[in-house]
């Protein structure tokens, strides 16, 4: 994303996300709230315990976690507004801060992945302390709420419009600002200054392939003639086809565009079957996984790969 597209986005949340927590909570009526209170003592209740986000999202309630972090603020108010215990981890906000300590299983691979794509770590405010911003439009939310659930994030998730704009999608956004998470999630190669991006971070060989499948499918490069990824710098262009020729493909070339960025290609059918098979293992089932993005490709690759009796997703085998 441009810097130019990241300023904007940021000086809209400003000016549309209210500071003060209490405005939010005053537009919900007094009969909602003791509602979603009874909801918060029956998960309790079914669970033996004080919820999770992720575990209160499991039961599958009449009202999901996201509204009731909307209305009381953060997860931690809602459980004490229900008499629930509450669980601190550093801040005032719950989260596991020290999901991404070390990149040690495929979905933390996955899920910086898609960090790299299409998130930020900015200053917020005056404080000028580090908060990162995960943005993506409505009909990618996925990338929002399901990371929040998987840290375990008690932030709360907005959407908005840009009523300047009414053609644009709705946005969904998540705000983290908590130090020790942030720290982690830089040490583990994610750049702090979004105009000197560096490059992809080092990662095992096991791990390479989640971080490419969050990335592609967070980024949404892939069209009739297979992926043409813009990447910021030459390291990063480097990186992806070193790895796109290590899960098999015998053809990926880099270009450069008249902005001086890099473009990586893979369009040979041959090495997107490669790339797939590799990055999206159990293909539709791989996980985490945003599945309209495997199912794209998995459609290109039985329109146009010459070969389907060899490959077993293809045959039916």
């Amino acid at each position: 994303m441009s810097e130019e597209i990241i300023e904007e986005i940021d000086a809209h949340l400003n000016e549309i996300l209210p500071e003060d927590p209490e405005e939010i909570r005053r537009t919900v009526d007094e009969e909602r709230r003791e509602e979603m209170v009874r909801i918060l003592q029956h998960a309790a209740d079914e669970l033996g315990k004080s919820p999770t986000v992720a575990e209160f999202d499991a039961l599958d309630l009449a009202t999901s976690s996201d509204a009731i972090r909307y209305v009381f603020g953060t997860w931690n108010d809602a459980k004490e507004a229900a008499g629930l215990e509450t669980f601190q981890r550093g801040t005032s906000t719950p989260i596991d801060q020290d999901y991404f300590e070390a990149i040690d299983t495929a979905e933390k691979a996955y899920w910086l992945g898609t960090l790299f794509a299409y998130s930020t770590v900015s200053e917020i405010g005056r404080s000028k302390s580090l908060g990162l911003q995960v943005a993506r439009v409505a009909s990618k939310e996925h990338f929002v709420r399901g990371f929040a659930d998987t840290v375990e994030s008690g932030y709360a998730i907005n959407t908005y419009s840009n009523s300047d704009r009414p053609r644009e999608q709705e946005k969904v956004h998540l705000q983290i600002s908590n130090p020790t998470f942030i720290e982690h999630l830089l040490a583990a190669g994610y750049p702090a200054d979004s105009s000197d991006p560096g490059d992809f971070p080092s990662l095992s060989d096991a791990y390479r392939p989640a971080f490419v499948r969050g990335y592609l499918e967070s980024a949404g490069y892939f069209r009739s003639q297979g992926w043409r990824i813009t990447v910021e710098n030459p390291e990063r262009a480097t990186w992806l086809k070193n790895s796109f020729e290590e899960f098999g493909a015998k053809r990926p070339t880099v270009s450069e565009g008249g902005n001086g960025k890099r473009k990586v290609n893979v369009s040979n059918v041959f090495d997107i079957k490669s790339v797939f098979e590799a990055c999206w293992p159990d293909q539709l089932e791989t996980t985490p996984s945003w599945e309209p993005y495997p199912t794209k490709v998995l459609a290109h690759l039985e329109a146009e790969y010459p070969y389907p009796e060899n490959v077993a997703y293809l045959s039916g085998g």
